[in-house]
């Protein structure tokens, strides 16, 4: 089974997931990752969701794509409009790399975001059945972004 997640920077909380078997591709999820979304703004993702389509989707949400490109990726594909979201994100890429870097760097939120949760709630499902450990890791989600509410609603009051 494979989690897929949208976290928050902010307030490095999950604001949308879901689950997939093991061979589907996290190339085909952000739409429905980024579905019940709007106004996306930056959106940080890995190299396996790279696809003009997905970069499409983002700016259709009100975002700017930061999808690392592979190393085996040239910008020359397909033929596309200059102004198509994917060939502007590779162009900021090839333009000013260490500083769309600097910016893309924001993606480590969510593998910190992941590791808060195995730490706090722990790194294991008990359940047995794929039904309900998805079940319970969902649950695990809801505790965790209750305690980043719990705690910065206390962090307003002192």
């Amino acid at each position: 089974m494979k989690f897929h997640a949208v976290s928050d920077i902010e307030w490095k909380s999950i604001v949308s997931f879901h689950f997939t078997r093991t061979n589907v591709h996290e190339i085909t999820q952000l739409g429905r990752l980024l579905e019940p979304l709007w106004g996306v703004g930056d959106v940080y993702a890995d190299s396996g969701y790279l696809s003009m389509e997905n970069c499409s989707l983002i700016a259709c949400k009100g975002g700017t794509p930061y999808i690392r490109p592979k190393r085996t990726t040239t910008g020359k594909g397909r033929r596309m409009p200059w102004n198509h979201p994917y060939a502007e994100m590779f162009d900021r890429y090839n333009s000013n790399r260490e500083e769309w870097l600097k910016k893309y760097h924001k993606r480590s939120t969510i593998e910190s975001v992941f590791s808060s949760i195995k730490r706090k709630l722990g790194g294991y499902v008990t359940s047995i059945k794929r039904d309900m450990q998805i079940i319970e890791i969902s649950l695990k989600i809801i505790v965790y972004n209750l305690m980043i509410l719990a705690r910065k609603r206390i962090g307003e009051y002192f």
